[in-house]
């Protein structure tokens, strides 16, 4: 006897058959997280003068972003720009 254990081919056959499949298995149990974390979540808020000015929102976007880290890109961040509408009442209840 050498030592050496004679497997016959469907044995083998069988022994890979349920490696893949439960190599499979684990692939589908991990589940990557789309919810934003809380620390990762950034807003901003902006009057709407701003907001609907292309070149206006663009420079903040790029200080917003400055500071984060990466002027280029905003990857791993969730950004939420809010438009500010403010209305305003005086003492007899009417909307300046």
């Amino acid at each position: 006897m050498t030592g050496y254990q004679v497997v016959s081919l469907s044995t083998a056959d069988s022994f890979f058959t349920e490696e893949m499949h439960m190599a499979k298995k684990r692939l589908q149990t991990v589940a990557i997280d789309t919810v934003p974390l809380p620390e990762r979540t950034v807003r901003v808020s902006l009057p709407a003068s701003v907001a609907y000015n292309l070149k206006n929102f663009q420079k903040i976007q790029a200080t917003v972003l400055d500071r984060l880290g990466c002027t280029a890109c905003c990857s791993g961040w969730d950004i939420r720009f809010d438009v500010l509408r403010s209305f305003e009442f005086d003492e007899k209840l009417r909307i300046r």
